[in-house]
């Protein structure tokens, strides 16, 4: 049997980049109709691709085994790889299969090739899920304005508000999240052998299977806790965590503060995309909706920054926040293309100031 050319070598090892990236696609799930008739129309394209295809999934299925016992080597699951001639692909339709074609390999397998499918596989066991095994990180990060939903690995489902970036380390012990900015909210799947930890800055949170929300803000974190309780700590005190039970909300800074019964509804609005306040100072109102909009709010007087209000308002609808700061006794609002200006009404020229009775 010939060993392959150089020319070939590339081709193969550009159809392993092509099956490891079809493997994620499916595997994670994300193929809609026009993309799973491209992978159907991939696949039957040469049989090579189809070869490939099979080779990287049986990968996928032994090489958690070979990292996990040191006596199994990496030669000798590829080469097991190249010898399973017996695997089905599923096409993700029902009574649907390809079988793998009975081809012969070349005794060589090229390196190139196998450090794609290598690399590729690594890939495809984080994105479904196993990460885990290999205590890869991964980060998650939102624009301003943008909002995301992610299922982790262990079953978890991440929330990320705007602006906000977090990277997620797991382990045989521990599940750790490390949000860098902004706000995230955990719906925690239950682990005995494994707690769910969030590191923010100085502040620290550890749950088991509940749901809370995590805000970190310049020199403050604020954690609300929707379902079940969380344990918040600061790094430099961890022996004294203060249980924080469902409907109860805790800053903290230099150290952990008091728990006080909070609207969740109110606030988590973000979830809904909606900003919801009661009798909260307009300074902060504002500073929330520039959060997501383009055209920031502007609130210079601190009498008026601390004006209460209360309203439910789109996240993104700054046009109908400005409209309602309008209606209010004293208030002027003025728009520009690049800012909303909201300030005292002063009294017109000539006015005289109203007199005291």
């Amino acid at each position: 049997m010939s060993e392959m050319s150089p020319g070939n070598e590339q081709i193969r090892a550009a159809i392993a980049e092509q099956a490891g990236a079809w493997f994620v696609e499916n595997r994670s799930g994300s193929l809609d109709r026009a993309a799973r008739a491209g992978f159907v129309a991939w696949l039957r394209a040469s049989p090579l691709h189809v070869q490939e295809y099979l080779a990287i999934a049986v990968l996928a299925r032994d090489l958690p085994a070979a990292v996990d016992d040191p006596e199994i080597s990496l030669e000798s699951v590829l080469a097991a790889a190249r010898a399973d001639a017996d695997n089905i692909v599923s096409l993700d339709r029902p009574r649907r299969a390809i079988a793998r074609p009975r081809l012969r390999w070349s005794p060589v397998w090229p390196v190139a090739a196998a450090a794609a499918i290598v690399f590729v596989v690594c890939a495809a066991i984080w994105s479904t899920r196993d990460g885990e095994r290999f205590g890869l990180p991964k980060t998650y990060r939102t624009a301003h304005g943008e909002q995301m939903v992610r299922q982790l690995p262990d079953g978890s489902v991440l929330h990320l508000n705007t602006d906000s970036t977090l990277t997620v380390h797991y382990s045989h012990g521990e599940r750790v999240v490390d949000l860098e900015r902004g706000e995230a909210h955990f719906q925690v799947t239950h682990d005995a052998q494994r707690r769910f930890r969030v590191a923010a800055g100085e502040a620290g949170v550890l749950a088991v299977g509940t749901q809370f929300d995590v805000y970190r803000r310049p020199g403050a974190v604020t954690v609300t806790v929707v379902e079940g309780a969380v344990a918040v700590f600061t790094t430099t005190a961890p022996q004294s965590a203060l249980r924080v039970a469902a409907g109860y909300q805790v800053e903290v800074g230099e150290r952990v503060g008091s728990p006080r019964p909070v609207d969740a509804r109110a606030a988590l609005a973000w979830l809904e995309r909606q900003i919801a306040f009661e009798n909260r100072p307009l300074g902060e109102v504002a500073e929330e909706f520039n959060r997501y909009g383009g055209v920031a709010i502007e609130v210079e007087d601190q009498d008026l920054r601390a004006l209460p209000i209360s309203g439910v308002f789109d996240a993104y609808d700054t046009d109908s926040f400005a409209a309602f700061l309008g209606t209010l006794s004293g208030v002027l609002v003025e728009k520009t293309s690049t800012r909303i200006l909201v300030r005292k009404l002063e009294s017109a020229p000539g006015e005289l100031p109203p007199v005291e009775q």
